[in-house]
């Protein structure tokens, strides 16, 4: 059972925007769905490496209940009209291996370049290696530079993929 509380944390931006990151909960389809259709077309293709215009209720289910450690989301969010509305979603699973993970990583379009991709990795990490994982690992298609940049600012090596050379391989210890 995870402690929400523990894992959720209040951010204030440069701006002074105030965020809230904490785990994503069953009741958040709604939001998460929301988020997903708000991406920009690019956006999305480069978060699921396809055309997803929107989740099926399978992905959304699946996207909204974590079974920590094997696998776990935390979104940021922030407060719109009383209610939330969520900005970025990080996620990781656990792999075959049990002591790895592959994560994934998505910020609204007009929220990137805040930092938030970066603060949200951190926790994503933090959570999994409290959960025993040790390695973490993503797959970047070769084109998305703003993604490269960012894995490589937080330690990640960037290397080919079996996926062919469209798609790069990062990985880290963590």
């Amino acid at each position: 059972m995870i402690d929400a509380e523990r894992w959720s944390e209040d951010w204030v931006l440069d701006t002074g925007e105030k965020l809230r990151c904490r785990p994503i909960r069953p009741d958040d389809a709604q939001i998460e769905q929301a988020f997903v259709r708000g991406l920009s077309k690019d956006s999305r293709y480069t978060r699921f490496m396809g055309e997803v215009s929107e989740l099926s209720a399978e992905m959304l289910h699946r996207f909204t209940h974590n079974h920590y450690p094997h696998d776990f989301a935390l979104i940021v969010t922030v407060p719109e009209a009383g209610r939330e509305k969520e900005i970025a979603v990080a996620r990781y699973i656990m792999l075959e291996d049990p002591k790895r993970c592959e994560y994934a990583i998505a910020v609204a379009d007009e929220w990137q370049h805040h930092g938030i991709g970066h603060r949200l990795m951190h926790a994503l990490m933090k959570m999994a290696k409290e959960g025993g994982l040790r390695y973490m690992e993503g797959y970047v298609l070769a084109d998305n530079t703003k993604m490269l940049d960012l894995m490589k600012s937080l330690g990640f090596e960037v290397g080919p993929s079996e996926e062919g050379p469209q798609v790069r391989l990062v990985c880290r210890p963590i």
